[in-house]
C-alpha cells in the first residue's frame, strides 16, 4: 500500500487511540495503530509511513525507546511524542530522538491537526507539505494519488510527448526514498531510487540521468565518494545533495567535490522543487559526459 499521508498510532490506551485514530481518519488519512512499542516495532519494519504518533509510557517497549530504536537505524520518520506527562530531562539528555513535536494530554482534535500539519510543513513528507490542503478536501486528494507510481523509466512522457527530466535519487532509507518517489513524480519528474552511492554508481553505466539527488552517509558508498567517482569518470550529470549532515569541510578540502547544490534536511517540498529547477535551468537539463570536468588533483 502507498505510504502517503498512512499514519502510525501507538498508546496503549484504547480510548486514546481510538480518538487520535478517527480524528485522522475523518479527514483523510490512513491509520495503523499498535499498543505499545513493541508491536509499533513490528509495523515499522514491515509498513512504510507518513508520521509516527507515539504515547511515551507503554508497557514492554515505551515511546522514547521505540523512536531511540527507529533512529538507530538512520530513519527519518517524523515523530509526535503525545503524553500526560513530558520526559523533559530525558528528551535534553537524547537530542537525537529528533522528535519533531511534542502534544500534552489532554488535547483536542484542533491541537492535533495542527501538529500533524506543522510537522508536514516542516519536514519533506507530502507534495502538499507547503500549503497542506484543507479537511474538506484531504480525502479526494488522498484518492487522487492512492495508484502514483513507484518508480518510472525512461520512456515516460508528458502530456505534450516530451520526455520527463529524469532523476536519480540515492537514499539508504526506505521511507524517504518512498515519500520522495511519490513527491517528485507528482511534480512531473521521471524517477529511478536506490539505496546507496554503490547501487547509483551501477545505474549511471548503464543509463543517463539529467539529476542525482543524494544523501552522504549510507553502506558501500557515501554520496561524497560517488560524487568522487563521477568527477575521475568526467561524469557531468548535475548533483543535488539532501542530508542532514553536510560534509562542508570536506568541500572546503576538496572543491571539486562540491556538487550543483545542496539541501539541509528537514526541508519543505517548494526547497526541493525550486533547487531542481534552478539546477536543471544552469544545465539546461543535460547529464551525461563532459571533457570539461577535470577535477583537481586529489590531495
Amino acid at each position: 500500500m502507498n505510504s502517503f499521508q498512512r499514519i502510525l498510532v501507538v498508546d496503549d490506551d484504547l480510548y486514546i487511540r481510538t480518538i487520535i485514530s478517527s480524528t485522522l481518519i475523518q479527514i483523510g488519512y490512513q491509520v495503523d495503530t499498535a499498543n505499545d512499542g513493541a508491536d509499533a516495532w513490528k509495523a515499522l519494519n514491515e509498513v512504510s509511513y507518513y508520521l509516527l504518533i507515539t504515547d511515551y509510557k507503554m508497557p514492554r517497549v515505551d515511546g522514547l525507546e521505540l523512536i531511540s530504536k527507529l533512529r538507530s537505524q538512520d530513519k527519518s520518520l517524523p515523530v509526535i511524542l503525545v503524553s500526560g506527562t513530558m520526559p523533559v530531562e530525558a528528551l535534553n539528555r537524547q537530542p537525537g530522538l529528533r522528535i519533531n513535536a511534542v502534544l500534552e494530554k489532554p488535547f483536542t482534535a484542533d491541537e492535533l491537526l495542527d501538529a500533524v500539519k506543522r510537522v508536514a510543513d516542516a519536514f519533506f513528507v507530502t507534495p502538499f507539505a507547503d500549503s497542506m490542503l484543507p479537511p474538506q478536501k484531504l480525502e479526494a486528494a488522498s484518492r487522487t494519488t492512492k495508484t502514483l507510481p513507484v518508480k518510472k523509466h525512461s520512456s515516460e512522457r508528458d502530456g505534450q510527448g516530451k520526455s520527463l527530466p529524469r532523476i536519480l535519487l540515492v537514499d539508504d532509507d526506505r521511507n524517504v526514498r518512498q515519500r520522495s518517489i511519490e513527491a517528485l513524480t507528482t511534480s512531473g519528474y521521471d524517477v529511478e531510487a536506490v539505496p546507496d552511492g554503490a547501487a547509483a554508481w551501477q545505474a549511471l553505466q548503464a543509463n543517463t540521468f539529467d539529476l542525482i539527488i543524494t544523501d552522504n552517509q549510507m553502506p558501500r558508498m557515501t554520496g561524497l565518494e560517488m560524487i568522487e567517482r563521477m568527477r575521475i569518470a568526467r561524469i557531468a550529470t548535475p548533483v543535488i545533495m539532501a542530508t542532514h549532515n553536510l560534509p562542508t569541510h570536506e568541500f572546503v578540502r576538496k572543491p571539486w567535490l562540491k556538487p550543483n547544490a545542496t539541501l539541509q534536511r528537514p526541508f519543505i517540498l517548494n526547497d526541493l522543487l525550486n533547487t531542481i529547477k534552478g539546477v536543471l535551468g544552469a544545465n539546461n537539463g543535460n547529464g551525461g559526459h563532459s571533457d570539461t570536468l577535470v577535477p583537481n588533483t586529489p590531495e
